[in-house]
């Protein structure tokens, strides 16, 4: 395992209707790209509920396609990449829109050509329709890693992020993923602890760990997951069959997970 400092620039807004699970932050999104891929590489951000993984793509030379289910976050993620990148980023900055589970359509194009797939995997739990909750007694959606599989080119690489999640009981998906993935032919390379809160030293600020527990107590569909459950974010890193084309994960603190 590797640890990294991936604490967002910013607070965001949940990614899940639980309140459970959280965006990819700037810097988790920059060390992503640095780490995984080169000059001209395609990225795609499937899942995608805000900006941070396009806009490093287009800090780095690469050219970013997302996937939103939101029309409206698509919608924020465009304005707040026009703040902060010229026309000409924007001119190859490609966002579309599509329902969950529905973005083989919208992707067809870009089959087995991606230099870097990256991918939340969310709780996805059911909301009941008669009260607006959670629906912990039904069945959540199941994230569909031989789809994401398929946009990888040779020697690319697919990134699923993911956590502990409430669904009926708290659950961890990393051993499916990584199952999943292997089936898929992936090579699974290596388990990333990407910390959401600074860190000093060997400590997270505890202030903001605080923060993050008070929160918890706040939302009782969250009950049951522990606090370090919002002090990181589980990032699995895969790898296509194929000649590499950049692996600097193990230069930057690797070694297999």
């Amino acid at each position: 395992m590797s640890v990294w400092l991936a604490a967002a620039d910013a607070e965001s807004v949940a990614s899940c209707r639980v309140g459970c699970c959280h965006p990819v932050s700037g810097p988790l999104a920059r060390h992503l790209v640095a780490a995984c891929t080169r000059l001209g590489n395609t990225v795609v951000h499937l899942g995608a509920s805000d900006h941070q993984v396009v806009s490093a793509a287009l800090t780095a030379g690469c050219l970013p396609v997302a996937v939103f289910a939101d029309v409206a976050r698509a919608g924020v993620s465009w304005s707040c990449l026009a703040r902060t990148h010229p026309d000409y980023d924007l001119e190859v900055a490609d966002l579309r829109v599509a329902d969950p589970g529905d973005d083989a359509g919208v992707l067809a194009d870009f089959s087995g050509s991606a230099g870097l797939v990256v991918a939340e995997q969310t709780c996805q739990q059911p909301v009941c329709r008669s009260t607006g909750r959670p629906d912990f007694g039904a069945e959540a959606e199941v994230f569909d890693v031989a789809r994401a599989a398929g946009l990888v080119k040779p020697g690319g690489h697919l990134v699923v992020i993911t956590g502990l999640h409430r669904e009926g009981g708290v659950v961890d998906p990393v051993p499916e993923i990584i199952a999943r993935a292997r089936q898929a032919g992936l090579v699974y390379l290596q388990h990333i602890i990407a910390l959401r809160n600074p860190a000093h030293g060997e400590r997270i600020d505890p202030d903001l760990s605080h923060r993050a527990s008070a929160a918890i107590e706040g939302l009782p569909e969250c009950a049951g997951l522990p606090a370090s459950a919002r002090v990181h974010a589980d990032v699995l890193l895969f790898s296509a069959s194929g000649a590499t084309e950049s692996t600097g994960s193990t230069e930057r603190g690797g070694g297999e997970g």
